[in-house]
């Protein structure tokens, strides 16, 4: 059946075509104005930006600059095309009489270049707090570089569900690491992410950075420290004590003088007054000869010596840890 209107082309529904029926549906349009922040590609709509799926907000606004009969609504868009001085959209218009129909409109854009807030206060070295990372010994070394690329993945993943998550900059220095947040919030759990990883304990202090509506601003400093001995490490607290293992909330001592084994807490370590009196241990491989219950024959495996251990061993090979001539197992 032809189309009663053209009778070209074949009907679709009541008795038109899709071109006739689409001549029914009448559409105009106001001009659109669209921000775009040059530097994270945010599109500032009707006074507020947006971050995140930046083509669903736009062709929202687009849809209300369609001027249309009182008594047709938008249905859907089916498929839009947004360019430098127009969208072109395809949509379905809901009519009274007529039902669903297909329209095409094109709407004339005008396209600004704006920072936005986000960035401006990236490029201004913006920040709320400050993430210091410090080792115990107050000497840089290689786990704030394992801690610091914890903290730059964590905060990646937070920005992409907030812009405002960001790292303002990192300054290295000499005793550790300065890490600027744009906001506070992003600092308090950074310190749980820290106490999930690493034996470390935390200080927050804050300082006054201005007034806003008649309120003080606070910028937060966050000290977090990070035991950085290991296994076979010595430090002494009214007795020496080798370090037998380190967990992230609890580290393991062994005292030296009578072979008793210490579980501390790290609030109880960082409280007290441990002082490092050897940090690189001295590890020797020994091969197992031989093991009873009460002794094995051990030998160097580096300068081959024989040495008689007062302990069993199970395994074919040990780690032995040195500390004043003296051998301990670990």
């Amino acid at each position: 059946m032809k189309c009663i209107l053209c009778g070209e082309n074949e009907a679709y529904k009541l008795g038109l075509c899709r071109s006739c029926l689409s001549d029914k549906i009448h559409l105009k349009s106001d001009n659109m104005d669209l921000t775009v922040c040059p530097k994270c590609g945010a599109v500032r709509l009707n006074k507020k930006w947006h971050y995140d799926n930046a083509d669903k907000y736009i062709i929202k606004s687009a849809t209300s600059h369609v001027i249309m009969d009182k008594e047709d609504k938008i249905s859907s868009v089916t498929s839009y095309n947004i360019g430098e001085n127009e969208i072109s959209m395809e949509l379905v218009v809901e009519d009274r009489n007529l039902g669903d129909v297909e329209k095409e409109i094109s709407i004339n854009l005008k396209t600004y270049k704006e920072s936005c807030p986000v960035c401006n206060k990236v490029t201004g070295s913006y920040y709320e707090s400050v993430i210091q990372l410090r080792t115990y010994t107050t000497a840089y070394g290689k786990i704030l570089e394992e801690a610091k690329d914890t903290i730059v993945k964590f905060m990646k993943n937070l920005n992409k569900q907030d812009p405002n998550s960001f790292i303002s900059r990192i300054d290295t220095l000499k005793e550790g690491l300065d890490i600027y947040l744009g906001k506070k919030e992003d600092a308090v759990k950074i310190d749980k992410l820290m106490e999930l990883d690493y034996f470390c304990n935390m200080k927050i202090t804050k300082s006054l950075a201005g007034r806003k509506d008649s309120k003080d601003l606070f910028r937060y400093t966050h000290l977090v420290r990070i035991l950085d001995l290991q296994k076979g490490s010595v430090v002494y607290n009214k007795a020496y004590y080798m370090v037998k293992n380190i967990k992230p909330n609890t580290i393991e001592l062994l005292d030296i003088h009578n072979g008793s084994t210490l579980t501390v807490s790290s609030k109880e370590f960082f409280r007290a007054t441990y002082r490092i009196v050897m940090k690189e241990p001295e590890a020797t491989k020994f091969i197992v000869l031989s093991s009873t219950d009460n002794e094995s024959q051990l030998m160097n495996s580096r300068t081959f010596e024989i040495i008689t251990f007062r302990s069993p061993f199970k395994q074919k090979e040990v780690n032995l840890y040195k500390y004043e001539g003296v051998f301990y197992p670990l």
